[in-house]
């Protein structure tokens, strides 16, 4: 058990966990989240988890203020082709749920509203949805669709005495501090309503197809298997029924891993979550130790970087990331550029965090270092668009083959 411990099991309160390791998180100057924390094993219930110091209030300020998700570009709008793509495959399994499209569905954690947009567009015009962020929230609205603002801990209590045929809670689990608060969403649910939940997969965690530690940061503090989101659906008083694979399409056209659970208020199936699902913390426990060393060793800069000014297009979690790992040569940099304006105007490692445009005109000679996890090489376009008279030098963390 690791000493100090901040956070019991959020699933069954065990207070026994096995450490697995510490990741090191630095935070932008405004973030109340922790700048790193212990990863930890439930070995009662096959939850891994962040033992994070920060409590349920900190994650709710961060995700009114400071997340990614808000505004009519955020994720899980629908506006590039792989986030469409995504909404319109869960919009697929989402119909295979529903008695008819006078069906009441609720969306936890929509965002500025993509998944509803495509319901809505398919006849569910009964089909809302929650978020705690303002920007989101204005966003979805804009478009005609019925949207609330409130935190998903908050929903059982906004809801009340009202009847869904189904709950989707589509990658929300993995940020929730506290967990006590979903045993009241039965209660919202119709007799013959669904919950649905969909979270990564930590089977398919592989440090073959992603950077190292690609899958831990500040934002995912729970890691489900098909049996911890069992238990969970159990202790809520509802029936597992399936566990279906659910993989993403990213913008690179690579997969990134991830399953649902599906659970009712009356036995409709065969709960799936199987004995093999006990292998996710010992999977979890080797792509950890895989990523450390991986991440200590192998993480270069290519081509690399002069004695000049450096410029850090990204300052979210993978960025977060390599300063923790030290791969970063903090001392060059002078600014991070970020295109998120809730991230503008903040340090990250005592550097201010600015606009692409204003960091690139302010530094016509600083070398850029890319750290975009995810299809880094399109930021040259967007350097070209932005500098079309200029030549910029461009580097990018890379490992060896």
């Amino acid at each position: 058990m690791p000493p100090d411990l901040h956070r019991p099991c959020p699933l069954c309160g065990n207070r026994a966990p096995d450490l697995l390791g510490a990741l090191s998180l630095p935070q932008p100057s405004h973030s109340p989240l922790p700048s790193g924390y212990r990863l930890v094993a439930c070995t009662a219930c096959d939850l891994v988890y962040a033992d994070t110091p920060a409590v349920q209030a900190d994650y709710d300020h961060y995700y009114q203020q400071l997340a990614k998700y808000g505004g009519p570009t955020g994720t899980g709008a629908g506006q590039n082709p792989a986030d469409q793509r995504r909404l319109e495959q869960l919009a697929d399994r989402l119909e295979a749920l529903l008695p008819g499209r006078d069906a009441a569905i609720l969306d936890i954690g929509c965002g500025a509203g993509g998944l509803l947009q495509v319901l809505h567009s398919r006849g569910y015009t009964r089909a809302e949805g929650l978020d705690p962020d303002p920007a989101a929230v204005a966003a979805a609205r804009a478009q005609g669709l019925p949207v609330r603002a409130g935190l998903a801990t908050e929903s059982p209590g906004l809801y009340a005495g009202c009847e869904f045929k189904l709950i989707v809670l589509s990658h929300v689990a993995e940020h929730l501090r506290d967990l006590d608060w979903l045993d009241g969403l039965p209660r919202l649910l119709a007799p013959d309503g669904a919950l649905y939940v969909e979270v990564p997969d930590p089977r398919g965690y592989d440090c073959t197809r992603r950077p190292p530690l690609y899958y831990f940061d500040s934002e995912h503090i729970n890691h489900f298997s098909p049996r911890a989101l069992a238990r969970l659906f159990t202790r809520m008083g509802l029936h597992p029924t399936a566990f279906p694979a659910t993989p993403l399409i990213l913008s690179d056209g690579s997969p990134y891993p991830a399953f649902a659970g599906i659970a009712t208020r009356v036995q409709r199936g065969i709960d799936e979550s199987g004995d093999g699902n006990a292998r996710c913390v010992d999977t979890l426990r080797g792509y950890l130790a895989d990523s450390l060393q991986r991440s200590a060793a192998s993480l270069g800069i290519q081509p690399p970087l002069g004695p000049g000014p450096v410029l850090v297009w990204g300052a979210g979690s993978w960025t977060q990331r390599l300063l923790g790992a030290g791969t970063i040569p903090l001392a060059q940099v002078r600014a991070f550029l970020d295109s998120a304006p809730n991230k503008q105007g903040q340090l990250l490692a005592g550097k201010p965090i600015v606009a692409p445009a204003d960091g690139l005109s302010r530094h016509p000679d600083a070398q850029v270092l890319v750290c975009i996890a995810v299809n880094p090489h399109q930021i040259g376009a967007e350097v070209a668009r932005l500098e079309p008279d200029r030549t910029r030098s461009l580097h990018f963390i890379t490992e060896p083959t």
